[in-house]
């Protein structure tokens, strides 16, 4: 019974989270087609705003350059030519309602149409009047009881003025689909704030805009502001024809991802298949950490350390995936994976500098094994690198069955011109009595003492016999996990040779490593500083 109510709890909470996913990605859909709807309608509002804005500009730079012709034709006088020439102008061009010569003070001296003063066009306030960008020129606001009325007014170098008269018609804003005509406004304004002409529908027109979404574009050179105001309500709604399609989409998406999810919750992860895929797949990539001499703070060679960078990005540590592939029996496949990529991308370093060095950790059950040393070999040669630059590091993970199978292999690989290398000497397996025994090149000081080292005596006296017994034994020393300069200090004092650490640069790929070591590190050496 147990059982049976368990397995209905798992049906209801994966119909729950089949659901979630199906609602979900409806729902994202739909608001995505929102989003973009609405977007897309702004930029249409926007268009015809600045649409709006230009037919405005072309029609007053036309009258400047109609008043500029005028000028430069000696027709700014009130003769007989220069009012028939404007009575000609208002009656041939659509936009002109009439030209006039103003005097200094801005009265009416004469003007195209007789009736001009009778319409009330022949004064106007200076307190409406507008100066532009262009030289002369300024703009009035003369519409008075008629809306539409513009006034283009061209400073002359007698102080007079010749103005046009423009009929800027609302039917110029008459802008908007048919859809938003009943529920939109449309204004020019003047400075701004002065409404030149608005074009509003009857509908609208008896109610308020309270809600609604404003469009402003203005001229960058005239005094004009185009200004659309249009409902809220009715811009979202505008333009969705293809609604029931994308809501459709929506759902046949949310079906196929929470399948999708729900398959890939219900079967069950194999680690090992994962691991072993992955290698294949060749997502575990050679990260460098550089190794430099403790004085001179040169790096001289790199220790090769695993990442696993999965598909989606992610990178997995090394202590979550190493133990297992130890464990399975898949450690030797990876590192020979990790070999044949370091060397691809490090190789034409290795071989310009024969002096560098590049260091792997091997398990020593790898080591040992019959065919490592044809492996390795053939990696190298196949690599087109020295021997004496490869550095096989034994790590203290496991120890050697057969201590003296382990010293006959490590001499082998040594006559081959390999180095060996004992990592985390000190600790674990890796004591004094296998540094003796296993007669290796290097041995690396645990990152335990380099921790302590210059605070606790212990440690520092540790580093010291260390250093003296590699000398004895003709070895050198690589201090590990190097993070200050206390810590750089006090191995200079012990004459550590080698150190790697985060204090010049953690484990990085090959490419930005390759950048590291061509630039200097520009940190002062202690051999200096002392």
């Amino acid at each position: 019974m147990g059982f049976v109510n368990k397995a209905v709890r798992s049906f209801w909470g994966l119909l729950i989270l089949f659901s979630l996913i199906v609602f979900g990605a409806t729902g994202l859909t739909r608001l995505t087609y929102e989003l973009i709807i609405v977007n897309s309608n702004i930029a249409q509002i926007e268009e015809l705003s600045q649409r709006s804005l230009q037919r405005a500009e072309l029609i007053v730079d036309s009258s400047i350059e109609t008043l500029r012709a005028l000028a430069s034709k000696g027709l700014d006088e009130c003769s007989v030519a220069a009012i028939f020439e404007y009575r000609r102008i208002g009656f041939l061009r659509g936009s002109f309602k009439d030209v006039q010569v103003l005097d200094q003070a801005g009265r009416q001296i004469c003007a195209g149409d007789a009736l001009s003063r009778t319409f009330g066009l022949s004064s106007f306030e200076n307190n409406r009047a507008f100066a532009s960008d262009k030289a002369n020129v300024t703009l009035y606001d003369i519409s008075g009881p008629k809306p539409g009325l513009l006034g283009v007014g061209l400073r002359l170098a007698s102080g007079r003025t010749l103005l046009a008269i423009l009929n800027l018609d609302v039917l110029m804003l008459d802008v908007f689909p048919s859809a938003l005509k009943d529920h939109a406004r449309a204004d020019l304004l003047l400075g701004g704030d002065v409404e030149i002409a608005t074009h509003v529908s009857d509908v609208e027109s008896q109610s308020v805009l309270d809600e609604f979404m404003t469009i402003v574009s203005q001229s960058t050179h005239l005094p004009l502001v185009i200004k659309l105001d249009v409902h809220t309500t009715v811009l979202h709604n505008w333009n969705r024809q293809a609604e029931p399609y994308v809501v459709a989409a929506g759902v046949l998406l949310g079906l196929v991802l929470a399948t999708l999810s729900i398959s890939l919750l219900i079967r069950p992860k194999d680690p090992d298949e994962e691991l072993r895929c992955a290698i294949e797949g060749g997502e575990f990539v050679p990260y460098m950490q550089p190794i430099f001499t403790i004085g001179e703070r040169r790096v001289v060679g790199c220790e090769v350390l695993t990442r696993w960078i999965k598909p989606d990005g992610s990178i997995v540590p090394p202590n979550r995936f190493i133990p297992q592939a130890e464990a399975r029996g898949l450690i030797v496949p990876m590192t020979r994976s990790i070999m044949r990529k370091a060397f691809e991308q490090l190789g034409p370093h290795l071989k310009a500098d024969p002096l560098f060095k590049i260091a792997f950790n091997i398990m020593p059950a790898d080591l040992v094994s019959d065919q490592f040393a044809g492996e390795l070999c053939s990696i190298v040669r196949e690599a087109g690198v020295a021997r004496r630059q490869i550095v096989l590091e034994l790590t203290e993970r496991q120890d050697f069955a057969d201590i003296d199978v382990a010293i006959g292999a490590i001499k082998e690989l040594r006559g081959m011109g390999f180095m060996v290398s004992l990592d985390d000497t000190g600790t674990g397996h890796n004591g004094l009595s296998y540094v003796q025994q296993l007669g290796a090149d290097i041995i690396k000081i645990d990152k335990h003492f380099i921790d302590r080292i210059g605070i606790d005596g212990t440690a520092t006296t540790i580093v010291q016999i260390l250093v003296r017994l590699a000398k004895e034994l003709g070895m050198s020393t690589v201090a590990e996990g190097i993070e200050t300069e206390q810590q750089m200090k006090a191995l200079l004092d012990c004459q550590v040779d080698e150190g790697q650490g985060f204090l010049i640069s953690p484990p990085v790929p090959a490419k930005e490593f390759l950048e590291f070591v061509g630039r200097p590190l520009n940190i002062q050496r202690l051999s200096d500083a002392a």
